[in-house]
């Protein structure tokens, strides 16, 4: 899902054969592409299959490469080294590739050149384009052209790229390794080394040519022009150079409070409890490795809470149904708070198990039920629906719902291929993400291809919310913006990629982990970058959780506590979670309007929630909604 970002600048190649009355000129080009796995003599054997991804389109007569096509090659022949056998070697032909679309197609193609990976790439970051620099688009009156929107230039890192040029069976980065080009069996190319067996990392670049014999290849191939690749390298820190002082970290009242910590939290008594028992509710005990999505309470207005949850009921599925493996029904229930009166009650049928449910502020809600998103109006009516056309990969808001960025999965490559992908990389393999941007009516504005390795976007009111790793352990937010502009918000400290969400209009939610010890830490940032709330877990703490009110008056922080530490990688069950805090604060200066501690917590992401004006804070719990009255600093 994305353009590409902050990137390697990779070399694109154009080659002169001697024999270039047998080609035509646009085969003269050749293709750049990246292992998809290692290769090891030791390991291989002749007939295995090799994949590699095209880093830079290409175009012949016959054949077209996008970006991220996959070639398809085998091992030809293979010696691994011995006692008695000094040279280790591996013969590689390529045969195949996606030309124009998911289907191999015969593409015979010869390794002219071989280079190391970037040696500062990072296989965990993966970032799109920024959408305000990847399309046109009319928000909040401001318009943009595509020619302005590729004249922006952004500040970036300095970044890794490689030789400008390399010869014809030239192996650059990689000490020791020798490239024989086209002199194997059925013309492919011999890479070998001496003294050990002959090792090619993941990622590293190979230079391919339409099949040629050895011999007949000209002595250099030279840089033309630069393309992008997948991901964002880390600028290696100084020896010796002390880590930066952290920008958001520094929390001084009366602009800034300190967040709640374990033992503090305090309990008022519920103004309403509703139960929800009679419902068709029970909450599932299984091992899980987050909180989930099968129940969620919101406002819709003051007056009325809806309550949505997964009655585990069994399922009639059509015919189009029945390829969505976690269809589940969704019960919808509105409720009237002062009364205790259902006011209505319909299913929803959700084809996956992530979030289905967004609000749009004081008395509507976006709804993801089948292969469309619904706005419901205050009575729980269909007000407007929008078409998928596919899977859902994602969706995001802006802070004031006024639009929304969803991700459509396309899928990239022939089943066949995707399983080999799958087998080669061990996690799914890259697809396309068709981006489209929405506005508060579900009218379409813009869309783009991204890539599913790149995160989703993060939405302010006025643009994107950008991450970028500009050295070890640090890190830079900024936005661009839908009028061409770049503000930096501020860098920070942080030992893992940190997670950033926007909270309110004009302020953000930042996780980040501890360069000392092993928790996190978890700020409240203005749109300037400074704090107005300042946190910290250990690792007993499982999730932070957040939310705001529609007048951007206070928000609130939810803080899980496990029976013991229990590492992220690990499953838990609803036993292992010995309570949750939760506390209100405002938004001016992070003062706490309101904390409870429950014994009793659901493991869902939206378990509670707070009303319009922030004058009530709904509770889901394990068999009842508690409504709490906020203090009357809550109402300023």
């Amino acid at each position: 899902m994305k353009h590409r970002f902050f990137s390697r600048c990779f070399v694109v190649f154009s080659i002169a054969l001697l024999s270039s009355a047998s080609l035509r000129g646009d085969d003269r080009i050749p293709v750049q592409a990246s292992l998809v796995r290692s290769l090891d003599a030791g390991r291989v054997r002749v007939g295995d299959s090799v994949l590699a991804k095209v880093s830079v389109k290409w175009k012949s007569p016959e054949c077209e490469l996008r970006q991220g096509a996959i070639l398809k090659g085998r091992v030809v022949a293979q010696t691994a080294h011995s006692k008695t056998v000094k040279n280790s070697e591996i013969a590689l032909l390529f045969d195949s590739g996606e030309c124009g679309g998911a289907a191999l197609k015969p593409l015979p193609l010869t390794v002219a050149a071989v280079m190391a990976k970037d040696p500062h790439l990072d296989p965990a970051m993966y970032q799109s384009a920024p959408l305000t620099d990847a399309i046109g688009l009319s928000l909040n009156g401001n318009t943009r052209s595509l020619s302005t929107a590729a004249a922006i230039v952004f500040h970036q890192a300095d970044v890794y790229r490689g030789p400008s040029s390399v010869r014809p069976g030239e192996v650059s980065g990689i000490k020791g390794v020798q490239l024989k080009v086209g002199g194997g069996p059925e013309g492919s190319s011999i890479l070998s080394i001496s003294g050990h067996n002959l090792r090619l990392e993941m990622g590293s670049e190979l230079v391919l040519v339409p099949n040629v014999s050895a011999g007949k290849t000209s002595s250099t191939i030279d840089a033309v022009g630069t393309g992008p690749s997948p991901t964002i390298p880390a600028t290696p820190s100084p020896n010796g150079t002390a880590e930066p002082a952290d920008e958001t970290d520094t929390c001084l009242p009366p602009q800034c409070s300190v967040a709640l910590t374990t033992g503090e939290a305090e309990s008022t008594a519920a103004s309403a409890t509703l139960s929800i028992k009679d419902l068709g509710y029970s909450l599932v005990d299984r091992e899980r490795l987050g909180f989930d999505y099968d129940s969620a309470v919101v406002f819709l207005g003051e007056k009325n809470l809806l309550f949505t949850f997964n009655p585990h009921v069994l399922i009639p599925r059509s015919h189009l149904e029945s390829r969505f493996a976690k269809l589940r029904v969704i019960r919808a229930v509105l409720i009237d708070i002062a009364t205790r009166k259902i006011l209505k009650s319909v299913d929803w049928k959700v084809p996956d198990d992530a979030q289905y449910l967004w609000s749009l502020g004081r008395d509507r809600v976006l709804v993801h039920v089948g292969q469309e998103l619904r706005i419901y109006g205050p009575d729980l009516r269909v007000e407007q629906r929008f078409a998928l056309g596919g899977a859902l990969a994602f969706l995001r808001a802006s802070p004031s719902a006024s639009y929304f960025a969803l991700g459509i999965l396309q899928e990239r490559h022939s089943q066949a291929v995707h399983q080999e992908l799958l087998d080669a990389e061990t996690r799914e393999p890259e697809e396309d993400v068709e981006v489209k941007v929405l506005d508060a009516n579900l009218h379409l504005l813009a869309k783009v291809i991204h890539s599913s390795r790149a995160a989703p976007p993060v939405f302010s009111d006025k643009g994107e919310i950008r991450m970028q790793k500009t050295r070890k352990n640090r890190w830079r937010i900024s936005e661009a913006t839908w009028d061409s502009q770049l503000r930096n918000i501020a860098e920070l400290n942080s030992s893992c990629e940190p997670k950033v969400t926007t909270l309110l209009p004009d302020f953000l939610f930042v996780i980040g982990c501890d360069l000392q010890a092993s928790g996190k830490w978890y700020r409240v940032l203005r749109s300037t970058g400074k704090p107005v709330l300042k946190g910290w877990s250990n690792s007993a703490e499982l999730e932070q959780r957040v939310g705001g009110t529609a007048l951007g008056n206070s928000f609130t922080v939810g803080i899980a506590v496990a029976m013991k530490s229990i590492d992220a990688n690990y499953a838990f069950r609803v036993g292992d979670i010995a309570a949750e805090r939760i506390a209100v604060y405002q938004a001016q200066n992070g003062d706490r309007i309101f904390s409870v501690t429950l014994s009793s917590p659901v493991p869902a992401v939206q378990a509670f929630a707070l009303s319009p004006s922030g004058q009530q804070l709904a509770v889901l719990q394990r068999d009842q909604i508690a409504v709490y009255p906020m203090t009357m600093a809550a109402q300023h």
